[in-house]
């Protein structure tokens, strides 16, 4: 305790002294670096008025060629004591005098430089030229020393040595009388803590000496203390609480060795706490594993813990499984040191999952059974397809060209009421036959893989416009706003909605109203919606489902025409497009038809 008491003493005056050290330094160093560079400037404003003053005297003795004054001009410097060489030099560059006058012309520059100041390793030169009606007649040189700047710095020095060992004298007094009000409260906290670990009494409290920060300190360290008391507590009652668990909970020690057998363990295997500690517990509850132990033994040391299901007896020999959780405890030194498994019975749910797997495993076969006898049904709408396209339009066509050739070739020998029926026989004939053809579409957009691409959305439609009469004036009125968002699409099935969804928009209107259509695109988010606004009869609310679905027709085939199955064929193909279909409409308003699809994404 005593050295401790030293050292904390110590430091305490250390860092007061070394703070004291670190300012007087730091205002030193920055008082003598501003010092240096006023002393710079001072010294070139000094030299450079000193010199214009030498030049304008020295300007008669240049362009006389008098040596003698221009010598005794010079030697005028002799008051100023910084100047260590001064010269003048004629137009052609020659030294004409000197200053001193015994100098050597070998110390004096050999060329004339450029005009102005500089400075040299411990000396600042300068160049003026002398003119005479502001023409230069030749050139001044002064050379002064930094003596004045060494000599000052000298004394900055002894001056700066003295206030640092004053201040240093006056700080450790501070210190040793202050540092008492810092290290008491410190060994008060370190005498308490050593007590609270020796003795593992967390009863005890530190005395609070000040009221500053480091009382702060000791409130907050005896708050700790009571915590710590009353989490002690808390962890008396919660291993009691762990004794009433229902969860067999036990703790054996890294030789497998069991320490810990509470009452959950004792309900669910059987064995009494005094029959199972000191025992193995594979051994005890044979117990089988899902993996290798070594295994399990290097997911617990690697990961600290381990979770998994086990098979284990009972005392009275019964096999039961078990959902166990593993985790590795280590000692103060962080060595492995023992492990605390949690395990709960879960032979029902076992059961169960046997038994869902079982129903399982039947649904698959149905499943499987069914699946063939769907391929089976497709391979048979398939052959019913074919034979839609072959053998039944067949007798179609052979029933419409027989009826053309009556009407083309006994024309004038039929009455009215022949004619009407030959007129009844072309028309249901060409209705089942555009209804066959409008079942195969439907099959074919219904079944098989497609690919999409890109797909240009003005062009298609001007495409779709240009071929198709009754989408142009004067029998229509179509608005296609442009610009129309591209999107990604199958380029056959869009053109068979968007052929569907135009030839209903010029179909269904009143008599004697000419269809008037509005095309137009707008973003969603990474997907576009076509609109298809008509001035059309509308449609009911109430229909406006059975309008998509097969035979769907809400108004009379006599008075539209029509097979009732285009807007299937449209909703089923947006389908297969990954898009979407519907309508806004009422009775006598018109309809907005719309379809949304993905948008085709560019990178800039």
């Amino acid at each position: 305790m005593a050295q401790l008491q030293t050292s904390i003493k110590k430091r305490v005056r250390a860092v007061i002294l070394s703070a004291s050290v670190i300012v007087l330094l730091v205002t030193a160093a920055a008082f003598v670096t501003y010092e240096a560079f006023a002393f710079r400037a001072q010294l070139v404003r000094d030299l450079s008025t000193l010199a214009a003053v030498i030049a304008d005297n020295s300007a008669a003795t240049l362009a006389f060629d008098n040596r003698a004054v221009a010598e005794d001009i010079l030697a005028a410097l002799r008051a100023e004591p910084d100047i260590v060489a001064a010269a003048l030099y004629d137009r052609e560059g020659r030294v004409f005098a000197k200053y001193p006058s015994t100098l050597e012309t070998s110390m004096l520059p050999a060329r004339l430089e450029s005009d102005g100041y500089r400075f040299i390793e411990g000396a600042v030169i300068l160049f003026m030229p002398v003119t005479q009606e502001q023409k230069p007649i030749g050139t001044l040189y002064l050379q002064s020393s930094f003596r004045r700047l060494y000599e000052q710095f000298w004394l900055y020095g002894t001056i700066v040595t003295a206030v640092l060992f004053g201040s240093l004298a006056l700080a450790f007094i501070l210190s040793t009388l202050l540092q008492k009000r810092i290290s008491d409260p410190i060994l008060a906290l370190t005498q308490a803590a050593q007590t609270v670990s020796q003795r593992g009494d967390y009863s005890v409290r530190a005395p609070k000496l000040t009221e500053d920060e480091l009382g702060i300190l000791t409130d907050a360290f005896n708050r700790m203390l009571s915590e710590t008391q009353e989490n002690q507590r808390h962890l008396a009652e919660q291993a009691r609480l762990l004794d009433l668990s229902t969860d067999a909970i036990i703790v054996r020690d890294m030789q497998n060795t069991i320490v810990f057998w509470n009452r959950g363990a004792e309900e669910i295997y059987g064995w009494t706490r005094a029959e199972a500690l000191g025992k193995v517990k594979a051994e005890l509850l044979y117990t089988e594993f899902p993996e290798p132990l070594e295994q399990i033994i290097g997911t617990l040391q690697r990961d600290n813990r381990w979770a998994g299901d086990l098979i284990q007896t009972r005392r009275d020999g019964a096999r039961i499984h078990v959902s166990t959780r593993w985790v590795l405890d280590h000692d103060a030194r962080g060595n492995p040191a023992r492990v605390l498994i949690t395990d709960n019975e879960i032979t029902v749910r076992k059961q169960a999952e046997e038994l869902m797997k079982s129903e399982a495993r039947r649904l698959d076969a149905l499943v499987e059974q069914r699946t063939v006898r769907l391929q089976e049904t497709i391979g048979e709408l398939e052959a019913f397809s074919y034979s839609i396209s072959h053998d039944m339009r067949a007798p179609l066509r052979a029933m419409q060209g027989y009826a053309k050739a009556l009407l083309a070739d006994y024309k004038d020998r039929l009455d009215p009421d022949a004619m009407q029926y030959l007129d009844r026989i072309s028309r249901s004939a060409n209705r089942l036959d555009s209804l066959i053809q409008d079942v195969l579409a439907y099959s074919r957009v219904a079944k098989g893989e497609i690919g999409l691409h890109p797909v240009n959305l003005e062009a298609l439609i001007e495409d779709i416009l240009s071929t198709r009469p009754e989408f142009q004036a004067p029998q229509a009125h179509i608005l296609v706003e442009k610009p129309l968002h591209r999107v990604l699409g199958h380029e056959a099935y869009l053109t068979q909605c968007l052929t569907n969804l135009l030839g209903n928009a010029v179909k269904f209107v009143p008599v004697g109203v000419v269809p008037d259509v509005r095309v137009r695109s707008e973003r969603l988010d990474g997907k576009v919606r076509l609109w298809f606004e008509d001035n059309g009869v509308g449609i009911d609310p109430s229909h406006h489902e059975r309008i998509f679905q097969i035979f769907g027709q809400v108004y009379p085939e006599k008075k539209y025409g029509g097979t009732g199955i285009g807007l299937a064929i449209v909703r089923k193909a947006v389908q297969r497009m990954n898009g979407e279909v519907g309508v806004e409409s009422g009775l006598d308003k018109g309809s907005r038809f719309w379809l949304i699809l993905n948008e085709v994404k560019y990178d800039n």
